[in-house]
């Protein structure tokens, strides 16, 4: 057998494997694009799709006026009727900007002005807030529609956040009951965050602060054979997020080391629970100082690295 003999015989071969008792290009195509509607109506991806459109946050006037206005190929300003609308562009009317965005909800384009792309962007951050706090309810094992029915009273951003932490603060003495301290921490994070994203920074700071304390006692869900709580206090790390965050509102308000000290001694001197964890406050702090210049140190570093690459 010839090299071109070799050749056809394996892709006739190769043809026949994938596409079995098809003869010729067309019927070949068919059967393929057979496979990929198969494939897209799989009932696995159809409960991927439904978990995706478990949330939805009620349009508001503007929101629709922006799609239909992008459907239209309309500009916001004249009126004017693009041809075809790919991106942002200048009208060749009225010479405004109109900026496309896709709508983080519908998946739909959408046609603002200037001005519009900062509603559209407080908008898509209320949206994320919203879907955050359903998901920090799922880490929670809170049923999604006890979630959805509380908060769909008003369908509010605040309300989301609300709702989400009365489901998290009922859990709070139960995790303490059960000698759960690891999810006790958890939920200290999670009011944290919930404070870092309603951008209430001196709450957030300070509970940053909290989950700094209770990390350096390494909390966890286990006993000891005598029932005790177990603890990996050694050398236990602090996450890189709760540093940062305090970073960030040291350098902002220009605190000095003296007055984070403070801080965190008068929080963690006021947490109810405190006497359920292995280190003393004081013993803490030096713990926790000790991974909060690390990690002061770690960023140093790196952007003297970062200098030196830009002068190479």
């Amino acid at each position: 057998m010839g090299l071109r003999d070799k050749v056809k015989s394996f892709f006739v071969t190769t043809e026949t494997k994938n596409f079995p008792y098809v003869s010729n290009k067309e019927e070949r195509q068919e059967v393929l694009v057979g496979k990929v509607e198969e494939r897209i109506l799989t009932p696995q991806q159809t409960v991927r799709k439904e978990k995706r459109d478990e949330l939805e946050v009620p349009l508001t006037a503007n929101e629709l006026k922006w799609a239909t206005r992008f459907k239209n190929k309309e500009c916001p300003k004249c009126q004017y009727i693009f041809e075809q609308i790919k991106g942002d562009k200048r009208c060749p009317e009225c010479k405004s900007k109109i900026v496309v965005r896709v709508h983080y909800q519908t998946k739909e384009e959408c046609l603002l002005t200037e001005v519009e792309v900062e509603e559209f962007n407080q908008l898509k951050e209320s949206h994320s807030n919203i879907k955050w706090c359903l998901r920090e309810c799922k880490k929670y094992d809170v049923p999604v529609t006890d979630f959805l029915n509380a908060w769909k009273v008003d369908s509010k951003e605040e309300t989301a956040f609300k709702v989400m932490w009365k489901y998290v603060s009922n859990l709070r003495p139960q995790y303490i009951e059960k000698g759960m301290l690891g999810s006790y921490r958890n939920t200290v994070l999670t009011q944290a965050e919930g404070y870092d994203r309603r951008k209430m920074e001196e709450e957030a700071y300070k509970a940053y602060l909290n989950v700094g304390f209770w990390d350096t006692n390494g909390p966890t869900n286990t006993q000891t054979a005598d029932g005790e709580n177990k603890f990996e206090c050694q050398d236990a790390p602090q996450p890189r997020q709760t540093l940062k965050r305090i970073k960030e509102y040291q350098d902002k308000n220009d605190l000095s080391f003296e007055q984070i000290e403070a801080d965190y001694l008068l929080i963690a001197e006021k947490d109810i629970y405190k006497d359920q964890l292995p280190l003393p406050v004081e013993q803490s702090w030096l713990y926790f100082l000790r991974e909060y210049k690390k990690y002061l140190t770690e960023l140093k570093i790196n952007e003297q690295k970062a200098i030196r690459n830009q002068l190479v």
